[in-house]
């Protein structure tokens, strides 16, 4: 049972890592990062809620699901079709508390990636 026990505590610390790594690089460097990184962490969550709120309004139930796919895979326009996939992998990464966290600290990090990161979410939220 002991064994057991740890086991899944440290399951538990695996799954907190990635946030706690997050949390750090935030308050990193000198007062001018740390508010720098603030604003772009803050900005980062916004996106992710963001994206939280859209899957909720396009795949809240299993018709609107597939209402997406279907809409996506009829439209004539492979440019909507590819933009409805990445808005859907965008619905998978901020679902998940590991990937979304190891996001955050790319997007503060790097500014190329950064700004392909507020790229991405303009583009969606002209199809969102």
């Amino acid at each position: 049972q002991k064994v057991k026990d740890q086991r899944a505590g440290s399951l538990a610390n695996d799954l907190d890592t990635s946030t706690i790594l997050a949390s750090k690089a935030v308050r990193s460097g000198g007062s001018t990062s740390c508010e720098k990184r603030q604003k772009y962490s803050d900005s980062y969550d916004g996106y992710v809620s963001t994206f939280q709120l859209w899957e909720r309004k396009f795949l809240g139930n299993d018709n609107a699901a597939s209402d997406v796919k279907t809409s996506s895979l009829s439209s004539s326009s492979t440019r909507q079709s590819r933009r409805m996939e990445i808005l859907r992998g965008c619905f998978c990464g901020a679902r998940n508390p590991k990937v979304a966290a190891a996001l955050k600290i790319v997007y503060m990090d790097y500014a190329a990636l950064r700004l392909a990161g507020d790229l991405i979410f303009k583009l969606m939220s002209k199809i969102a």
